[in-house]
């Protein structure tokens, strides 16, 4: 043997050695069944990738490939066309190498290659179904180019290297065989079919099952890569065959690329799966879309699909979380084939080159995101947001994947309107100035989300997703875009700070403010969450009853508190409302609150008028305003009624009250009888009182008090009527006394009695109640006659023997004398001694007076037939009468000075005008006059006159009521011809400047004595108006008008 031919051997066997452990080592992973859905899963795409090579490599007409995949109950056969084996085919085959390697320039990395395998282990994970194979194709003669059948089985089954070089050596010495006892024929006579059968057992066939799922998952985007691969056929027992190819759809530019619009075939008809392809020299993006014929709408990517292809799916890198798949016959995959190196090394090429093919992948996929989000006719575009960090892989720079996919892609879907809302738009999820302005509804439910979103909408028309993408958007957003939660919502409530400030952030009023806070309510009670946050004050959300946010834990529930209490007690302390829960707020039943109840109320209102503290004054005078809508009791009213005249502005009307209580006046009551008796007492007298509170008599103002006597006996505050500061009983002279300085009138005085004592020095009427006031007082505390009398005659017996004394009280005596002979028998009585001395109370020049008057009394009396003095008193009594039947109950003035005001008053604008109206009596009685009036002064009263006509006739001119068309001046002071209401009317016209107006004129009065007559003054300043009936009765205080007038 020679030399070459013993190294030859050597070589052989050494080749034979390093294939067999080469390959024991392959199949010790597959043997012990590590990560078999992985290797089940590669191992269909390895075969199609050898069937794309292997005919890449035999065809120089760019023919495409055809592939079969059977699946039985006891065979896997993958099978094509138009390819065929060389001698190197089957020495690639049989000892585990890739027979394109020899192409392959490892050196420069970067270039396009006809084949797409790289280590020539791939094929090796196809034992996995059968480490028996059986192979049948065709081989082409490398002498006489003659194909010829072929057939071997390919056996993996030894355990030891031994017997792997046996079951090598038994597959070349098969396909030696069979092209050795078959007859060549030509290219064109040949039938290019070739065969792998893999018997199944029952473990295997499952994970056949699971190699054709994976084809028909990622079918369509291999058809799109590698358009080498013409038609894919599945033929599975039972199903029977399904065909596949891709056909192009759609193509159109977007930016500088060309994207393509495809659609998987299925038997020859067009399925529902399109996709978009968009690609440059050596990337290519591939996403999934639906058409309904008009518009596109953007597929998820299901998370079983690769994201990185190599012509073919490299499984394994389904957990790069991208929202497509970018594809390179460039990348330099990793030798499990799971993955490409990601990584942020320099000095690595492999890495370098495969991260600038992915970098190049989301620029397309940048570019893709714009031009969608630009076009309306695009949709669905939530699902082009769904990208996050990528699974933990050695292969992958989780760094550098972040900086260079996650954020490029994320900064492009932030800024581009992707975000369709209510009113049709299309909004990016940021501005132009990085600030959110789409708010996306986040919680752990979709029902929870639904109500988020109903309550944003209302707050944000513009700015949130329309409600059938809010489930979507909650799936693909991340940190940087805002997310609207319950807590989102709390804190809008909190900020607006009361109801009306939130229905202004709403663009509604009060009313659906209330509502939207009752939906908000209502699902803090479904999420059940959040609500605890409220319960724990964290957020101010309920309103009180003054509409303003508070916490809960401040809050109470109205429990039939009286409107006018919480009033009355937010004056004297605080309003109850700021810490009652609004009742319109139905907050559910996972917020409870403590009851406040109306005593409660009452309770702190009475506390803080004991206390006298602020404002008490003006609480007590609420408090009794306020009165029952029905059946009011005496003791309110009386108070309401005392009040008013008391203090007529500050009780102008009454309050009602509906939940009644007494306890609400346990304190006021007791304030305001003390307010009402210091302001009387003030007044010190009768008459001021009188005055003060303007009654039009004495006897109504003594009415009056007895009637508050009567109260503040009758409900217990008789301590008021014996104040020594503030006195209120009146004595007979008309001062307020205290009740213990008073004596009641035993009636047995008569009033003559009174006065003889006090003009003697002892004024009784000091010291005597006034008879209108009733009150019970002790019957030590009465005065009668006896008392009267002895004090008379203490003051009188000595005055008997002094002449001075007598002189200087001779009224008295002569009245004293007079009374006693009235009333004899009560002057014996009570004066005995005084009675029997009478006749020393006169003088003999009153008694000699006394009878001449008598005389001529009764010759008055004869001649006027009078009877006695009764029927004199009744006539002069009738007399009066009629004379007041002709005059006013208006007192006269004093006498004044003439001005010119008062000229004007008069309507007196000339000298001879003047010395008509003077020489009425009564003019001349009311006013001073020493000379005639100048002509300054006639002059300045006709332009008062005239400015008053010319400013009343403007006003009935410019009213809707008055039609002045024909109106003209009948007299210096009387317009006519004017019509209101279709009747014709005549208006007297004068200047008020003086406050008052004085009729002489007989024009005047004639006019106004028709019935078509009205009166208009004017003052210069406002508008001139009408003197009324009414008016002129308040203003005069005229109460008696004569009707018996001719």
């Amino acid at each position: 043997m020679s030399k070459a031919g013993m190294f030859a051997k050597s070589e052989h066997e050494e080749l034979n050695r390093i294939t067999s452990k080469s390959i024991l080592e392959k199949l010790m992973n597959i043997r012990q069944k590590i990560n078999v859905g992985f290797t089940a899963r590669r191992l269909v795409w390895e075969l199609i990738q050898n069937a794309k090579d292997n005919v890449a490599l035999c065809n120089e007409n760019d023919e495409k490939v055809d592939v079969h995949i059977g699946l039985s109950e006891t065979e896997f056969i993958f099978s094509h066309n138009k390819g065929y084996f060389t001698s190197g085919h089957i020495r690639g085959l049989v000892r585990k190498y890739s027979s394109g390697d020899k192409e392959r320039n490892t050196e420069q990395l970067g270039q396009a290659y006809k084949t797409t395998g790289r280590f020539g282990t791939g094929f090796m994970t196809t034992h996995l179904l059968s480490e028996k194979v059986r192979v049948v194709s065709n081989y082409e003669h490398e002498d006489t180019k003659l194909f010829h059948p072929c057939s071997f089985w390919l056996d993996r089954t030894g355990k030891t290297e031994a017997k792997i070089v046996e079951g090598m050596n038994l597959a070349f010495g098969m396909a030696e065989k069979a092209i050795v006892d078959s007859e060549g024929v030509s290219r064109v006579d040949a039938v290019l079919q070739t065969s792998f059968t893999y018997p199944l057992t029952d473990q295997t066939r499952v994970l056949a099952h699971i190699a054709v799922e994976e084809v028909q998952k990622g079918i369509a985007y291999t058809l799109i890569n590698v358009p080498d691969v013409n038609t894919l056929t599945i033929d599975q027992e039972l199903i029977g065959e399904t065909l596949y190819q891709i056909d192009k759809y759609k193509t159109f530019i977007i930016g500088e690329n060309q994207a393509v619009i495809y659609n998987l075939m299925v038997n020859h008809k067009r399925s529902k799966q399109f996709f978009l392809a968009l690609g440059e020299e050596h990337v290519q993006i591939i996403i999934p879309i639906y058409h309904d014929g008009l518009n596109y709408y953007i597929q998820a990517l299901s998370n079983e699909i690769p994201r990185i292809h190599l012509d073919f799916p490299m499984v394994g890198t389904e957990d790069l979380n991208m929202p497509f798949i970018v594809n390179s016959t460039l990348f330099e995959p990793t030798e499990p084939r799971d993955g490409i190196s990601l990584i942020d090394d320099d000095d690595n090429e492999f890495a370098r080159l495969n991260c600038s093919l992915v970098q190049k992948a989301v620029d397309l996929y940048n570019s893709f995101l714009t031009y969608a989000g630009h076009n309306s006719d695009w949709n669905d575009l939530y699902h082009l947001a769904r990208i996050k960090s990528p699974g933990k892989r050695d292969w992958i720079d989780q760094n550098w994947f972040k900086t260079n996919v996650i954020k490029p892609i994320r900064t492009t879907v932030l800024h581009t309107p992707m975000v369709d809302i209510p009113s049709g738009e299309r909004m990016a999820i940021w501005n132009d100035i990085d600030e959110s302005q789409v708010f996306f509804p986040s919680a752990g439910t979709s029902a929870i989300r639904k109500q988020i979103w109903l309550l944003a909408k209302k707050l944000y028309p513009s700015s949130v997703p329309t409600e059938d993408y809010v489930d979507k958007w909650v799936e693909v957003i991340w940190s940087d875009c805002f997310q609207f939660t319950i807590s989102t919502l709390s804190e809008v409530i909190q900020t607006a700070g009361n109801i009306e400030e939130l229905a202004a952030l709403l663009q509604d009023n009060e009313a659906a403010a209330i509502d939207f806070l009752n939906s908000y309510y209502s699902l803090l009670n479904t999420e059940a969450i959040h609500i605890k946050e409220i319960l724990t004050d964290k957020y101010v959300v309920i309103p009180n009853q003054l509409g303003e946010f508070k916490n809960k834990t401040f809050l109470y529930v109205d429990k039939g508190i009286d409107e006018e209490v919480k009033n009355a007690c937010g004056i004297v302390s605080v309003d109850p409302r700021t810490y009652l829960v609004h009742k319109n707020a139905y907050t559910g039943d996972g917020i409870t609150y403590t009851i406040k109840k109306q005593d409660a109320v009452i309770t702190e209102i009475n506390s803080a008028i004991k206390e006298n503290g602020d404002n008490v004054t003006a609480v007590c005078d609420y408090l009794a305003s306020l009165l029952p809508d029905n059946n009011i009791p005496e003791r309110r009213a009386a108070i309401f009624d005392f009040s008013k005249q008391v203090y007529p502005e500050d009780f102008q009307k009454k309050r009602l009250i509906k939940n009644y209580d007494e306890n609400i006046w346990e304190e006021s009551d007791k304030k305001s009888i003390y307010f009402i008796v210091s302001k009387v007492s003030g007044n010190k007298t009768v008459e001021k009182l009188r005055q003060s509170l303007e009654f039009d008599t004495k006897l109504a103002a003594l009415n009056w008090l007895n009637s508050l006597v009567s109260f503040l006996t009758k409900y217990g505050f008789d301590n008021n009527i014996n104040r020594e500061k503030d006195p209120i009983l009146p004595n007979q002279n008309g001062s307020f006394c205290i009740k213990d300085d008073l004596f009641l009138d035993g009636g047995d005085i008569d009033e003559i009695l009174k006065d003889i004592a006090a003009d003697l020095g002892y004024d009784f009427r000091d010291e005597l109640l006034d008879t209108a006031i009733y009150l019970e007082l002790p019957e030590n505390r009465t005065y009668n006659i006896a008392d009267v009398a002895e004090k008379i005659t203490a003051y009188l017996k000595p005055m008997l023997r002094d002449v001075d004394k007598r002189k200087e009280h001779k009224e008295s005596l002569k009245s004293f004398y007079l009374w006693m002979n009235d009333h004899r028998e009560k002057a014996a009585q009570h004066f005995q001694d005084l009675h029997e001395k009478r006749f020393l109370f006169l003088e003999d020049d009153d008694i000699s007076l006394n009878i001449k008057k008598a005389v001529e009394i009764d010759e008055l009396m004869q001649e006027h037939g009078i009877e006695n003095i009764d029927d004199l008193r009744r006539q002069l009594a009738r007399l009066k009468e009629i004379r007041n039947e002709f005059t006013s109950d208006v007192e006269t003035p004093e006498k004044i000075n003439l001005t010119p005001e008062i000229l004007a008053s008069l309507g007196i604008t000339s000298q001879a005008k003047f010395e008509e109206a003077f020489r009425d009596p009564w003019l001349q009685a009311q006013f001073y006059h020493t000379s005639n009036p100048s002509p300054n002064s006639y002059a300045y009263a006709q332009r008062l006159i005239e400015r008053a006509k010319a400013n009343i006739e403007a006003f009935l001119r410019a009213h809707p009521d008055y039609d002045c068309t024909d109106l003209e001046a009948t007299a210096n002071t009387v317009l006519g011809g004017i019509v209101k209401n279709g009747v014709t009317i005549d208006v007297v016209t004068r200047p008020s400047d003086n406050g008052e107006v004085i009729f002489y004129y007989s024009s005047e009065k004639d006019t106004l004595d028709t019935a078509t007559a009205e009166l208009w003054v004017d003052n210069g300043y406002d508008d001139p108006h009408m003197l009324t009936l009414g008016r002129i009765l308040k203003s005069t205080g005229i109460n008696r008008i004569p009707i018996s007038m001719s």
